[in-house]
Protein backbone atom coordinates (compact mmCIF):
# COMPACT_ATOMS: atom_id res chain seq x y z
CA UNK A 1 0.00 0.00 0.00
CA UNK A 2 2.83 2.30 0.96
CA UNK A 3 4.62 1.52 -2.28
CA UNK A 4 1.56 2.36 -4.37
CA UNK A 5 0.94 5.60 -2.50
CA UNK A 6 4.57 6.72 -2.98
CA UNK A 7 4.31 6.77 -6.80
CA UNK A 8 3.39 10.26 -8.00
CA UNK A 9 0.72 10.39 -10.71
CA UNK A 10 2.06 11.16 -14.22
CA UNK A 11 0.74 14.61 -15.23
CA UNK A 12 -1.68 14.45 -18.12
CA UNK A 13 -0.01 17.30 -20.00
CA UNK A 14 3.29 15.41 -20.01
CA UNK A 15 1.61 12.30 -21.36
CA UNK A 16 0.03 14.30 -24.17
CA UNK A 17 3.37 15.97 -24.96
CA UNK A 18 5.16 12.61 -25.17
CA UNK A 19 2.52 11.25 -27.54
CA UNK A 20 2.77 14.33 -29.80
CA UNK A 21 6.59 14.12 -29.90
CA UNK A 22 6.49 10.40 -30.67
CA UNK A 23 4.06 10.92 -33.52
CA UNK A 24 6.15 13.78 -34.93
CA UNK A 25 9.33 11.70 -34.76
CA UNK A 26 7.70 8.72 -36.47
CA UNK A 27 6.32 11.02 -39.16
CA UNK A 28 9.75 12.52 -39.74
CA UNK A 29 11.30 9.07 -39.98
CA UNK A 30 8.62 8.00 -42.42
CA UNK A 31 9.19 11.08 -44.57
CA UNK A 32 12.94 10.50 -44.51
CA UNK A 33 12.49 6.87 -45.48
CA UNK A 34 10.17 7.80 -48.35
CA UNK A 35 12.56 10.46 -49.57
CA UNK A 36 15.54 8.13 -49.46
CA UNK A 37 13.60 5.45 -51.34
CA UNK A 38 12.45 7.91 -53.97
CA UNK A 39 15.98 9.31 -54.41
CA UNK A 40 17.37 5.83 -54.82
CA UNK A 41 14.69 4.90 -57.32
CA UNK A 42 14.83 8.17 -59.28
CA UNK A 43 17.19 6.52 -61.79
CA UNK A 44 17.10 2.77 -61.21
CA UNK A 45 19.35 2.13 -64.22
CA UNK A 46 22.06 4.39 -62.75
CA UNK A 47 21.70 2.74 -59.36
CA UNK A 48 22.05 -0.70 -60.91
CA UNK A 49 25.08 0.45 -62.90
CA UNK A 50 26.71 1.87 -59.79
CA UNK A 51 26.18 -1.42 -57.94
CA UNK A 52 27.57 -3.45 -60.85
CA UNK A 53 30.61 -1.18 -61.05
CA UNK A 54 31.30 -1.54 -57.33
CA UNK A 55 31.08 -5.30 -57.74
CA UNK A 56 33.45 -5.19 -60.69
CA UNK A 57 30.85 -7.05 -62.78
CA UNK A 58 31.96 -6.12 -66.30
CA UNK A 59 29.37 -8.37 -67.96
CA UNK A 60 26.54 -6.76 -66.00
CA UNK A 61 27.88 -3.30 -66.78
CA UNK A 62 27.91 -4.11 -70.50
CA UNK A 63 24.38 -5.51 -70.31
CA UNK A 64 23.05 -2.47 -68.45
CA UNK A 65 24.65 -0.03 -70.90
CA UNK A 66 23.32 -2.06 -73.85
CA UNK A 67 19.89 -1.74 -72.25
CA UNK A 68 20.25 2.04 -72.07
CA UNK A 69 22.03 2.79 -68.78
CA UNK A 70 24.15 5.93 -69.04
CA UNK A 71 27.76 5.51 -67.80
CA UNK A 72 27.81 9.29 -67.28
CA UNK A 73 24.67 9.37 -65.11
CA UNK A 74 24.82 11.49 -61.97
CA UNK A 75 23.89 10.65 -58.41
CA UNK A 76 21.50 12.69 -56.28
CA UNK A 77 24.33 15.07 -55.30
CA UNK A 78 25.08 15.85 -58.95
CA UNK A 79 28.27 13.79 -59.13
CA UNK A 80 28.82 11.57 -62.18
CA UNK A 81 29.15 7.90 -61.20
CA UNK A 82 32.86 8.00 -62.08
CA UNK A 83 33.44 10.86 -59.63
CA UNK A 84 31.27 9.21 -56.99
CA UNK A 85 33.56 6.18 -57.20
CA UNK A 86 36.61 8.40 -56.60
CA UNK A 87 34.95 10.12 -53.65
CA UNK A 88 34.23 6.86 -51.88
CA UNK A 89 37.65 5.41 -52.76
CA UNK A 90 36.16 2.62 -54.86
CA UNK A 91 39.01 1.73 -57.23
CA UNK A 92 37.17 -1.23 -58.74
CA UNK A 93 34.11 0.82 -59.65
CA UNK A 94 36.32 3.63 -60.95
CA UNK A 95 38.19 1.31 -63.31
CA UNK A 96 35.05 -0.56 -64.35
CA UNK A 97 33.30 2.68 -65.30
CA UNK A 98 36.35 3.88 -67.23
CA UNK A 99 36.47 0.58 -69.10
CA UNK A 100 32.77 1.01 -69.85
CA UNK A 101 33.41 4.36 -71.53
CA UNK A 102 32.58 6.86 -68.81
CA UNK A 103 33.48 10.36 -70.00
CA UNK A 104 36.22 11.91 -67.88
CA UNK A 105 35.18 15.42 -68.98
CA UNK A 106 31.61 15.23 -67.61
CA UNK A 107 31.17 17.99 -65.04
CA UNK A 108 29.67 17.61 -61.58
CA UNK A 109 27.31 20.22 -60.12
CA UNK A 110 30.33 22.43 -59.33
CA UNK A 111 31.82 21.97 -62.80
CA UNK A 112 34.68 19.73 -61.71
CA UNK A 113 35.47 16.79 -63.99
CA UNK A 114 36.98 13.49 -62.90
CA UNK A 115 40.43 14.92 -63.61
CA UNK A 116 39.82 17.89 -61.32
CA UNK A 117 38.56 15.64 -58.55
CA UNK A 118 41.45 13.22 -58.97
CA UNK A 119 43.90 16.14 -58.77
CA UNK A 120 42.72 16.84 -55.21
CA UNK A 121 43.05 13.29 -53.89
CA UNK A 122 45.86 12.12 -51.63
CA UNK A 123 45.81 8.86 -53.60
CA UNK A 124 47.58 9.88 -56.82
CA UNK A 125 46.66 6.63 -58.56
CA UNK A 126 43.35 8.09 -59.78
CA UNK A 127 45.07 10.98 -61.52
CA UNK A 128 47.82 8.72 -62.91
CA UNK A 129 45.20 6.37 -64.37
CA UNK A 130 43.26 9.20 -66.00
CA UNK A 131 46.34 10.83 -67.50
CA UNK A 132 47.70 7.49 -68.72
CA UNK A 133 44.33 6.84 -70.35
CA UNK A 134 44.54 10.03 -72.39
CA UNK A 135 42.66 12.54 -70.24
CA UNK A 136 43.93 16.06 -70.83
CA UNK A 137 45.93 17.66 -68.03
CA UNK A 138 44.26 20.92 -69.07
CA UNK A 139 40.65 19.69 -68.96
CA UNK A 140 38.54 22.78 -68.15
CA UNK A 141 36.07 22.99 -65.29
CA UNK A 142 32.71 23.18 -67.04
CA UNK A 143 31.63 26.24 -65.03
CA UNK A 144 34.65 28.40 -64.21
CA UNK A 145 37.21 27.19 -66.73
CA UNK A 146 39.84 26.24 -64.15
CA UNK A 147 42.22 23.48 -65.14
CA UNK A 148 43.05 20.61 -62.74
CA UNK A 149 46.22 22.44 -61.67
CA UNK A 150 44.01 24.96 -59.86
CA UNK A 151 42.44 22.13 -57.87
CA UNK A 152 45.72 20.42 -57.05
CA UNK A 153 47.06 23.80 -55.94
CA UNK A 154 44.00 24.47 -53.77
CA UNK A 155 44.53 21.06 -52.14
CA UNK A 156 48.27 21.85 -51.80
CA UNK A 157 48.97 18.50 -53.38
CA UNK A 158 52.55 18.82 -54.58
CA UNK A 159 52.68 15.32 -56.08
CA UNK A 160 49.63 15.90 -58.26
CA UNK A 161 50.84 19.35 -59.33
CA UNK A 162 54.06 17.74 -60.55
CA UNK A 163 52.14 14.93 -62.26
CA UNK A 164 50.04 17.46 -64.15
CA UNK A 165 53.00 19.61 -65.15
CA UNK A 166 54.90 16.51 -66.30
CA UNK A 167 51.82 15.59 -68.37
CA UNK A 168 52.01 18.94 -70.15
CA UNK A 169 49.61 21.06 -68.10
CA UNK A 170 50.00 24.75 -68.93
CA UNK A 171 51.54 26.85 -66.18
CA UNK A 172 49.97 29.95 -67.79
CA UNK A 173 46.41 28.63 -67.66
CA UNK A 174 43.66 31.06 -66.66
CA UNK A 175 40.13 30.64 -65.36
CA UNK A 176 36.97 32.28 -66.72
CA UNK A 177 37.74 35.43 -64.70
CA UNK A 178 41.26 35.86 -66.07
CA UNK A 179 42.96 34.68 -62.87
CA UNK A 180 46.12 32.66 -63.40
CA UNK A 181 47.79 29.97 -61.33
CA UNK A 182 50.07 32.74 -60.05
CA UNK A 183 47.01 34.64 -58.79
CA UNK A 184 45.73 31.48 -57.12
CA UNK A 185 49.05 30.54 -55.54
CA UNK A 186 49.55 34.09 -54.26
CA UNK A 187 46.03 34.27 -52.80
CA UNK A 188 46.47 31.05 -50.79
CA UNK A 189 50.05 31.97 -49.82
CA UNK A 190 51.59 29.01 -51.65
CA UNK A 191 54.76 31.03 -52.13
CA UNK A 192 56.89 28.12 -53.22
CA UNK A 193 54.57 27.44 -56.12
CA UNK A 194 54.60 31.09 -57.15
CA UNK A 195 58.34 30.64 -57.67
CA UNK A 196 57.91 27.34 -59.53
CA UNK A 197 55.12 28.60 -61.79
CA UNK A 198 57.23 31.62 -62.75
CA UNK A 199 60.11 29.30 -63.56
CA UNK A 200 57.73 27.07 -65.55
CA UNK A 201 56.70 29.95 -67.79
CA UNK A 202 53.69 31.59 -66.13
CA UNK A 203 53.22 35.21 -67.25
CA UNK A 204 54.03 37.53 -64.31
CA UNK A 205 52.31 40.46 -66.02
CA UNK A 206 48.96 38.72 -66.59
CA UNK A 207 46.02 40.64 -65.10
CA UNK A 208 42.75 39.21 -63.90
CA UNK A 209 39.28 40.62 -64.59
CA UNK A 210 39.73 43.45 -62.09
CA UNK A 211 43.05 44.42 -63.66
CA UNK A 212 45.62 43.27 -61.11
CA UNK A 213 48.61 40.97 -61.41
CA UNK A 214 49.50 38.30 -58.88
CA UNK A 215 51.76 40.73 -57.03
CA UNK A 216 49.27 42.56 -54.72
CA UNK A 217 48.23 39.22 -53.21
CA UNK A 218 51.78 37.90 -53.11
CA UNK A 219 53.20 40.94 -51.31
CA UNK A 220 50.12 41.57 -49.15
CA UNK A 221 51.35 40.00 -45.90
CA UNK A 222 53.73 41.92 -43.67
CA UNK A 223 57.28 40.60 -43.61
CA UNK A 224 57.11 40.09 -39.85
CA UNK A 225 54.41 37.42 -40.12
CA UNK A 226 56.09 35.38 -42.85
CA UNK A 227 57.80 32.06 -42.25
CA UNK A 228 61.45 31.69 -43.16
CA UNK A 229 60.49 29.81 -46.33
CA UNK A 230 57.96 32.47 -47.35
CA UNK A 231 60.54 35.22 -46.81
CA UNK A 232 63.02 33.33 -48.97
CA UNK A 233 60.40 32.83 -51.70
CA UNK A 234 59.42 36.51 -51.59
CA UNK A 235 63.04 37.55 -52.05
CA UNK A 236 63.44 35.05 -54.90
CA UNK A 237 60.40 36.46 -56.69
CA UNK A 238 61.53 40.03 -56.11
CA UNK A 239 64.94 39.26 -57.62
CA UNK A 240 63.32 37.34 -60.48
CA UNK A 241 61.15 40.34 -61.36
CA UNK A 242 63.96 42.88 -61.09
CA UNK A 243 66.21 40.76 -63.31
CA UNK A 244 63.53 40.93 -66.01
CA UNK A 245 62.85 44.63 -65.49
CA UNK A 246 59.31 43.99 -64.30
CA UNK A 247 58.17 46.59 -61.73
CA UNK A 248 57.89 45.17 -58.20
CA UNK A 249 54.57 46.02 -56.58
CA UNK A 250 55.70 45.52 -53.00
CA UNK A 251 54.11 48.31 -50.93
CA UNK A 252 55.85 47.38 -47.65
Amino acid sequence: MMGVASIAPFPQWRLIACIVLALAASGACARQGTSMTQDHASDPAASALSRAASAGDAAEIRRLIADGANPNAKDTQGSPLLQAAILRGDRRAFQALLDAGADTTTGAANGNTAVHLAAMQDDASYLKTLLAGGASADTPNTKNGETPLFNALEARNDENIRLLLDAGARADATDAFGATLLHKAARINATGWVVRFLEAGADPTARDRVGVTFQPSFFRAREAVLSADAKRDRETVREWLVARQIPVEDKH
